[in-house]
């Protein structure tokens, strides 16, 4: 309820600031109140939303969170004290489980998000000075719906002072919403939608098993390949920014990392699949804890157990932790989506898999 008044409160606020709106653009949607275009270039409104964008923008988020995962191994490497080396393998492990979900939601936006542009083809709002208002479509909106997810989980897991943790999430959702219309790239009817979508996405991702996500992901790479190989309005300019192909392409990058590092979780196979059978809400710390009686955990007492030989002592110690790290299968799992993401750079610049033409209307470069 306090959720349905914030936004209603939003959705005020903007049909007040919109009355001094003179950033001469024409209403590509109609003149109705969820459709219309809110773009304000005349007060500090602009600047408030373009500051908040770079905090809040899908790209963004799948990019630190990559690169988290990227120098995540360092924990293990950089340890030199075996007496606390099985509480930080817990936490590494825990981590990394975390980053990897992280990851898979903040991906959705980039692919199932453009796939639905050429499912509901829905146009952006705002036609300015000659030109359109970012990429042809907006329905529903990718930030709106990243803000829905980031906003979810401050929600649900309230990680740090619960009541600040769900005023935060709210807060989040409100400003992307605001962002998105101020800066007239989507209508309000738009942002609410992703809002919405993103918000189920996070609750729906959470509690399905784990191993559901690489079926998650190839619905979203079947549905959005079809969708925008179908759409006969697709037509880009060459090298264009706005190319959604190239997009979804972009993004797909990071689900192909995703799904190399998810099935690596564990400690062996087996113990993985015992993982990957239980929901991402159900997993408690318990079941990452590699101290247990196993005969694995024997071997772990062992590696990190100082004997006589402090040379023999410091290469068991080495030699775990460079297994725990699992450089190799990293580095492959890394190699692989830097192949794909290179792919849709290729792709941009050569426009492979889309139609290209020298008088395609090209709009603003998204931000």
């Amino acid at each position: 309820m306090k959720l349905i008044f914030a936004i209603l409160a939003f959705l005020t606020f903007l049909s007040i600031v919109n009355a001094a709106n003179s950033a001469n653009c024409t209403n590509v949607n109609g003149d109705m109140f969820m459709n219309k275009c809110w773009k304000n270039d005349e007060s500090v409104l602009p600047l408030m939303a373009s500051f908040i964008m770079q905090f809040v923008n899908p790209r963004t988020v799948t990019i630190s969170t990559t690169t988290i995962l990227f120098l995540l191994p360092a924990i293990l490497l950089l340890s030199n004290s075996p007496t606390v080396y099985p509480a930080l393998k817990n936490k590494y492990s825990q981590l990394r489980i975390i980053l990897i979900h992280m990851l898979h939601r903040s991906a959705y936006p980039l692919v199932l998000g453009v796939g639905l542009y050429a499912v509901f083809r829905q146009r952006r709002p705002c036609f300015c000075d000659g030109a359109p208002v970012g990429s042809i479509y907006g329905m529903p909106s990718g930030d709106a719906m990243a803000g829905g997810i980031l906003g979810a989980f401050l929600i649900d897991k309230a990680p740090f002072y619960p009541k600040l943790a769900r005023v935060l999430g709210v807060c989040v959702m409100i400003c992307v919403c605001f962002e998105r219309t101020i800066l007239g790239f989507h209508t309000i009817g738009q942002v609410v939608t992703g809002t919405s979508i993103g918000f189920i996405l996070h609750f729906y991702s959470t509690r399905v098993p784990q191993w559901f996500i690489a079926v998650d992901i190839l619905m979203q790479w079947i549905l959005s390949a079809i969708a925008l190989q179908l759409d006969p309005a697709l037509i880009y300019s060459p090298n264009d920014p706005n190319n959604l192909w190239v997009w979804f392409i972009w993004g797909a990058s990071f689900q192909v990392l995703v799904l190399f590092l998810l099935f690596r979780v564990g400690k062996s196979p087996l113990d993985g699949w015992r993982v990957l059978k239980q929901s991402m809400n159900k997993m408690s710390k318990d079941d990452l804890n590699i101290q247990s009686d196993s005969a694995e955990d024997h071997l772990l007492a062992y590696a990190i157990k100082p004997s006589h030989d402090m040379i023999e002592s410091d290469e068991r110690y080495k030699r775990r932790i460079s297994k725990d790290a699992d450089i190799p299968y990293t580095f492959i799992a890394f190699i692989a989506f830097f192949v794909v993401n290179f792919l849709s750079f290729c792709m941009q610049q050569w426009g492979w898999l889309v139609h290209t033409s020298d008088s395609a209307a090209g709009g603003t470069p998204m931000a």
